[in-house]
């Protein structure tokens, strides 16, 4: 009877003794998770502070880009706009010229006193009306007067020309080639007069 009493204590004392442990890991468990949540939490609010602070930085560089970029678009639209009309305004007047006025135009810097033969070749004009004048200036030193096509027999640029128009002279010998263009008398008439053209179209100022 005595050990049955014994046994019970024992079974109690055991049962005690798991409980309290049992407390004591739940506890600790608990803690734990307390703990990680809190860790968790920290980290996320970290990670948010960081990407608040990346965000915030980019979009300050992006409004500070921007602030930036307005000017520079402006004057780039500035420069495009008068270089536009200008052109267009060099354009019509060209396009008013005779015939006539136009060749001498484009061949006004060659020599014609020289005594090199050479070829011809024409684009943008009629070549009837190249090859007559060509022939007051050079006579018998005009071996032939052919058609051609803008920048087949040289590269070159419009300029922005409506109407590409243009004579290539070729030494019989191929020693020379001369290029005689309303694209480069374009180009020379902006680099001479650029400023005196904008005054003129926009009184010096937009």
């Amino acid at each position: 009877m005595q050990e049955l009493r014994s046994t019970d204590i024992l079974d109690k004392e055991i049962q005690s003794d798991a409980r309290k442990k049992a407390e004591k890991i739940l506890r600790k468990a608990d803690s734990d998770c307390e703990n990680l949540l809190a860790s968790v939490d920290e980290n996320i609010q970290k990670a948010k502070a960081e990407k608040e602070s990346f965000y915030a930085n980019k979009l300050a560089d992006f409004e500070k880009d921007q602030k930036a970029f307005f000017p520079l678009e402006k004057k780039r639209f500035e420069v495009s706009f008068v270089n536009d009309q200008i052109l267009k305004n060099i354009d019509a007047y060209i396009g008013k010229l005779s015939v006539e006025k136009k060749l001498g135009l484009v061949c006004k810097n060659y020599d014609f006193k020289s005594d090199k033969k050479v070829n011809a070749f024409v684009y943008g004009f009629d070549i009837g009306d190249a090859k007559k004048f060509l022939e007051s200036k050079l006579g018998k030193k005009l071996l032939s007067c052919r058609q051609t096509q803008f920048g087949k027999i040289i590269i070159e640029d419009d300029c922005g020309l409506k109407t590409p128009e243009g004579i290539i002279l070729e030494a019989e010998d191929k020693s020379f080639r001369v290029s005689l263009t309303m694209s480069e008398i374009l180009s020379h008439i902006l680099d001479e007069n650029r400023e005196e053209l904008f005054d003129t179209l926009f009184g010096g100022h937009l």
